[in-house]
């Protein structure tokens, strides 16, 4: 079970790459104990083809819309976190060793969410005797999701409900607990009945998240209908 909701969170990864990416990151997903004071992580990342490869890593904010579905567009820079080294050059076979360390203040009483994005940047690479420039344009980028797990229970409440048209209906609700729900866990049913097919369950649901989910009924629902399973 431990590792079926690991890799439920890890399937936040977004990866945008060529038919031969430069490199790789690992792990899958930056996980921090924070019940555990866990401050400090260490990340590889791999080249595996083609030529010189500059990457450059920052710690963003991580921005889900209200169906679920992560925002990679605008994302701030993070100030809770220190990356070093921030960039590295990797040739091929090569790999270097990364570490994340979270720097915020205060007690971490609740799950949070970030995201490490690595990006293949521009570089020169010139041979001064042969006045040769080999220029490397950018082909990779990841977003690795960041977990500080807290050790919390999340607890959806309902919200609203309302149609949409074409048989359909929407139910809103809000994640009041300290924890995550768990999409691949996450089970709605009403009147004891379970909606088989349901929408925004791509993404966890953090702490403070409101999340939207439609799928086919014929009317509008109240919360006393409403179950949510997780």
């Amino acid at each position: 079970m431990y590792w079926k909701q690991v890799f439920s969170f890890a399937s936040l990864l977004f990866v945008t790459h060529s038919a031969h990416a430069a490199f790789t990151i690992e792990p899958a997903l930056i996980r921090f104990f924070a019940d555990k004071g866990e401050k400090t992580a260490m990340v590889e990342i791999v080249h595996v083809g083609g030529g010189p490869a500059a990457i450059q890593v920052n710690v963003l904010e991580r921005r889900l819309n209200l169906d679920g579905v992560f925002v990679k567009e605008g994302l701030p820079k993070s100030s809770d976190f220190v990356v070093h080294p921030a960039q590295v050059i990797l040739y091929p076979k090569e790999r270097a060793t990364i570490q994340v360390q979270y720097k915020g203040k205060g007690r971490i009483t609740s799950d949070k969410a970030y995201v490490l994005y690595s990006e293949e940047v521009p570089i020169d690479v010139g041979e001064e005797d042969k006045g040769i420039d080999v220029k490397v344009r950018m082909t990779t980028n990841y977003y690795t999701v960041i977990l500080l797990d807290a050790a919390k229970s999340g607890k959806l409440v309902f919200v609203s409900s309302k149609t949409i048209g074409n048989g359909k209906i929407e139910v809103v609700a809000e994640n009041k607990g300290a924890g995550r729900v768990s999409a691949d866990k996450l089970q709605i049913t009403i009147n004891g009945r379970p909606i088989k097919n349901f929408t925004g369950n791509s993404n966890s649901v953090m702490p403070g998240q409101t999340r939207r989910f439609t799928f086919e009924w014929p009317r509008a629902v109240t919360e006393k209908e409403v179950k949510f399973v997780y």
